[in-house]
């Protein structure tokens, strides 16, 4: 039984791995780039695990930006992931001890919790499964990021292979999977229309990605009210 929602998770992983794959390879050449050792971009995939924000970490380093600022920014975009470890209490309580719930944690990502989520529609949370789901996602990253690092310098523009398409291309897939009731997809179509708003009326020097938080409390609220 544990070999197998092992197997399992590791296979569920594979979208995600296809996602993180060009992104975890950008990443190491933008890290590259700005200045960061290859021991230091792929220190920091193993660390610090967020896409969104060690790219925006990058960003913000290479035009001079503060410690300070960084991680202060990197706190306000990574805010939906309280929301997002909430909403997975009800399925692994009495599954998942709080040890292993705990530790696993670390590898939650927006697309490890939309993975798991569609998985507990049907399925009851497990211990191997989101340890084969989370382990597989992060070595996918972290050893996509140690080949950008090191081969980045023969790539002049990461966009002109489409690769700043890649987590839109992921998300929307993902969005595509959990999306299967009218309120789901309204809370969905709120959460972009947020997000495009925020993003239009401020500033980007000043939004600090702020966009991001917005949309994920609109939707989340909605995507509430609707069931109730």
């Amino acid at each position: 039984m544990i070999k197998q929602e092992l197997s399992q998770g590791i296979k569920d992983a594979f979208p995600i791995v296809l996602g993180y794959l060009p992104l975890g390879f950008a990443f190491g050449v933008l890290a590259r780039d700005a200045g960061l050792s290859a021991f230091q971009s792929i220190s920091m995939s193993a660390l610090c695990l967020t896409g969104a924000g060690q790219f925006i970490a990058i960003g913000m380093s290479k035009s001079g930006g503060s410690l300070l600022a960084i991680i202060l920014t990197n706190i306000l975009v990574n805010l939906r992931y309280a929301l997002f470890a909430a909403s997975t209490v009800p399925h692994l309580q009495g599954r998942v001890s709080p040890a292993a719930a705990t530790a696993l944690s670390y590898g939650l990502t927006d697309e490890v919790y939309a993975v798991s989520m569609n998985r507990y529609r049907s399925r009851e949370a497990t211990t191997a499964y989101l340890a084969g789901l989370v382990f597989t996602a992060h070595l996918s990253w972290i050893g996509s990021t140690f080949f950008g690092a090191l081969l980045g310098h023969f790539i002049g523009n990461t966009e002109q292979l489409g690769m700043n398409f890649a987590l839109p291309a992921m998300y929307i897939s993902l969005l595509v999977i959990l999306v299967r009731r009218k309120s789901e997809l309204y809370a969905a179509l709120a959460a972009a229309l947020v997000a495009i708003l925020v993003g239009q009326l401020i500033p980007a020097s000043m939004s600090t990605n702020f966009n991001i938080v917005a949309a994920t409390f609109a939707g989340a609220t909605l995507g509430v009210l609707l069931r109730e």
